[in-house]
């Protein structure tokens, strides 16, 4: 349904104003929604708002939004945390889970200390002068330490 009137509008917004839409005109944006409000009534369609208007001309996406708010109430969580010491302060990770509900989980990670990629641990290949590109990858991919 909602994709349905994000359709009516953008149809509004191309084809029937003739001059230029300032998208950030609150005129212009009235004007839209006006015109929207009444080709949805027309074929009996509920559900356009000025701010869906302003949305869908703006493509404003609300999950931008709410992630923002998420990490922004992550950080004035752990300055809190960090300025009374009222809980241990996150360690190095946190998992958001907000399907239904709420649910963070902090843990840190650890660090395997001949680990190429997290630790101080280097790997060597000696290759032939004449090794292709393919051969590396081949080695690479037939390594159990990666």
């Amino acid at each position: 349904m909602l994709s349905l009137i994000a359709v009516i509008i953008r149809r509004v917004y191309f084809l029937v104003k003739p001059e230029k839409i300032d998208k950030d005109n609150p005129d212009h944006i009235q004007w839209l929604y006006e015109t929207a409000s009444a080709r949805a009534s027309e074929f009996n369609i509920k559900g356009v708002t000025y701010r869906l208007t302003q949305g869908v001309v703006k493509n404003i996406i609300p999950a931008i939004a709410s992630t923002n708010a998420i990490v922004s109430a992550a950080c004035a969580n752990e300055a809190f945390k960090l300025a009374t010491q009222a809980a241990n302060c996150l360690d190095n990770y946190m998992m958001y889970s907000g399907g239904e509900g709420l649910y963070t989980y902090t843990f840190a990670y650890e660090r395997k200390p001949n680990c190429p990629v997290c630790g101080s641990g280097v790997l060597k290949y000696t290759l032939h002068p004449e090794a292709t590109l393919d051969s590396l990858v081949e080695k690479l991919t037939m390594d159990s330490q990666l």
